[in-house]
This record gives C-alpha cells, sequence and structure tokens, in this order.
C-alpha cells in the first residue's frame, strides 16, 4: 500500500514539473515594456481574432495572452494609427552633431568604393532583415563592452555643415583593444569588413532582435557560431569611416533600428 502511494505521489510530482515546464516555454514574450518614441516599441495584449494577417509577425505568446510586440522607427509619424488604434509618440529633441573634417580623402568617395558602398549595403539590409526560429527566455541584455557612450540614438548628424543620416544606434567610446562581449546568446550570421562600418559582426539572439557591432579591431568568432552570453568576440578598434576607437552598437527587431537602451 505504501508503495503504491509513493508510486502515485512521485508521478504526481512529475506531472506537475511537466506542466510548469510547459508554462516556462509558453513564456516567451519577455520583451522591453512599451515606450511610445521614435525608437521604441509598441507592447500590449491584443485580441488575437481581430489579428490582421499583415501583424502576424509581430506577436508574441505570452501564456494563454497575445501580445503585439511592434517596433517605432526614427521615421514614423507622431500619429499612425495600429490595428485600428491611435498610437501618439511622447515629442523628443534629438540633439545635434556637427563634425569638421578638412582631410579631403576622408569626404571624397571613389567611384570604385561607391560600387562598393551599395553592394554592402544590400548584404547589410539582407542580413537585418534574416530572422532565426529559435527563442530566448531572457531577453534582458547586457552593456557589450566597458567604456562613455559618446552618441546616443537619435542625434541628428552633420558632417562639414552638410546633413546625414540620424544616428541609429549608440556609439561606445573606449580604448583601442577593449573587449566586446555578447549582450545574451545567439548565432553569428556575419563576421566582414565594410567601407564605413569597417570590421562587422552580425548576431541574431532570436524573437526577431538582431544586434551589429561596427568599427572593431579583431573579430575573434566566425559566421555560423554560436555564442553564450558574456563570451567576448572582438575587440574595439576605429577601422572604417571613423574619427576615433569605439563600438557602434546597434539592435534591429524585426528588421527596424530601435534604440538600444530599451534592451540594455
Amino acid at each position: 500500500m505504501r508503495f503504491k502511494q509513493s508510486l502515485i505521489f512521485s508521478c504526481l510530482i512529475f506531472l506537475s514539473s511537466c506542466v510548469i515546464h510547459e508554462s516556462t516555454k509558453e513564456q516567451s514574450c519577455l520583451f522591453p515594456k512599451e515606450k511610445l518614441e521614435k525608437g521604441g516599441l509598441i507592447n500590449r495584449l491584443i485580441d488575437k481574432d481581430n489579428l490582421e494577417d499583415s501583424y502576424e509577425k509581430f506577436i508574441c505568446r505570452d501564456f494563454s495572452n497575445y501580445r503585439l510586440i511592434y517596433p517605432i522607427s526614427y521615421s514614423s509619424k507622431k500619429k499612425f494609427m495600429i490595428m485600428g488604434e491611435d498610437i501618439i509618440l511622447s515629442k523628443k529633441e534629438y540633439r545635434e552633431s556637427r563634425i569638421s573634417i578638412k582631410d579631403v580623402k576622408f569626404n571624397k568617395v571613389s567611384k570604385e568604393n561607391l560600387k562598393r558602398i551599395n553592394s554592402e549595403r544590400d548584404i547589410y539590409a539582407r542580413k537585418i532583415t534574416s530572422k532565426s526560429s529559435k527563442k530566448y527566455q531572457n531577453i534582458r541584455f547586457n552593456f557589450p563592452t566597458k567604456g562613455i557612450i559618446s552618441s546616443e540614438y537619435g542625434v541628428k548628424r552633420y558632417i562639414n555643415g552638410s546633413p546625414r543620416n540620424p544616428h541609429l544606434g549608440i556609439d561606445i567610446a573606449a580604448e583601442t583593444g577593449t573587449s566586446v562581449i555578447a549582450p545574451e546568446n545567439g548565432k553569428v550570421i556575419f563576421v566582414g569588413e565594410f567601407f564605413y562600418r569597417g570590421k562587422l559582426i552580425i548576431i541574431d539572439h532570436g524573437n526577431g532582435i538582431i544586434s551589429t557591432y561596427s568599427h572593431l579591431n579583431e573579430t575573434l568568432v566566425s559566421e555560423g557560431d554560436k555564442i553564450l552570453k558574456n563570451s567576448k568576440i572582438a575587440t574595439i578598434g576605429s577601422s572604417g569611416r571613423v574619427t576615433g576607437p569605439h563600438l557602434h552598437f546597434e539592435i534591429i527587431l524585426f528588421g527596424i533600428k530601435v534604440n538600444p537602451m530599451l534592451f540594455l
């Protein structure tokens, strides 16, 4: 009798552990909190029955509920509509960065290099819009390196008085050779060297999240490598078109560059 009771008790423990495990598996919607500004994201519960097909890839299951995880691009209008609901972004002023460069070679781009730049843009666009099926429970990133944030997301840039594209990442200034780590588990989907970005690494973290690391001095991983959080992947440098050693760090959510500080 005691043996039978013990057996039943053991089976109940096993079944309960399975239920807990399954519940944990379903909780894969641990994205940052909603932040309604350029470079932010929409994160809210939705009624899946009213879901439009065009939003399917932005849906995340959270236990028995469904959440809309929608990245807000820098170019978004102040007011727009999502699934029949008005979204109004908070007003935010972005600082200006004005740089004067006298070196003529630095300012001019040859036809040969222009062809290279266009090819690299195509490669980059394909890589940051890829998505793995792997899902990770933890989506709280560590800082990828130690240093000072010298340029924030959204900074309006001018070089020799001419406007350039806004800064859609963060720059972390540090000495050449400073370690760069993987802020979260992932898979390396690109390692190479671009004209503007210099030595570059791109990592797919699953859940539609991709991170990029530019202007590196040394790359320590290869395409296809599966890497663990906090593992060393590179060192800071000044490769590409830059004025000093730093890491240019970007986070792309479903193909949109969002403010990395959301995840840090």
